[in-house]
């Protein structure tokens, strides 16, 4: 371990990645399972590469590179607390799935802080809170609804 809190960082990727393979699946087949963990993938890469890199509103190991932990804390952890907020996701509990995973993931980030991975810099990790809001409460109820959608009707 190279850097303060990296221990952190690996505990996380493992018990995200073992959360998603164990699931049982309610809302996604493996296939879904694939397409939002690439799609929250690809939003969360993304993002850090703007707000992280571009802007730099803050760093992970301190460093403005991209390290190895980093590579896997971006590429595993948000994508599987996506996922299995899409798997599990109902309608009828949406401001409770869009609370608990907002401050789910508002733990987490504290974590990444107080551990000494993440360094803010003109950022504060308060500032999360509504991002995590918006995709948990409207964006990943969308992207369900549109994984739902047949694009192709099969005429027996």
């Amino acid at each position: 371990m190279k850097y303060e809190g990296e221990w952190y960082v690996w505990i996380l990727v493992i018990i995200s990645v073992f959360s998603v393979l164990l699931m049982p699946k309610k809302n996604l087949t493996w296939v879904g399972i694939f397409i939002t963990f690439g799609v929250s993938g690809h939003i969360t890469w993304l993002s850090d590469s703007i707000v992280g890199g571009a802007i730099d509103l803050f760093d992970l190991a301190k460093k403005n590179s991209i390290e190895l932990s980093d590579a896997f804390l971006i590429s595993f952890v948000p994508p599987c607390i996506s996922t299995i907020y899409v798997n599990f996701y109902t309608p009828q509990k949406k401001w409770a799935f869009a609370l608990i995973f907002t401050l789910l993931s508002f733990v987490l980030e504290i974590g990444l802080v107080k551990f000494g991975y993440m360094e803010n810099k003109n950022w504060e990790t308060l500032y999360g809170i509504p991002v995590y809001f918006i995709f948990y409460r409207f964006f990943f109820p969308w992207f369900l609804g549109l994984l739902s959608k047949k694009k192709v009707k099969i005429d027996s």
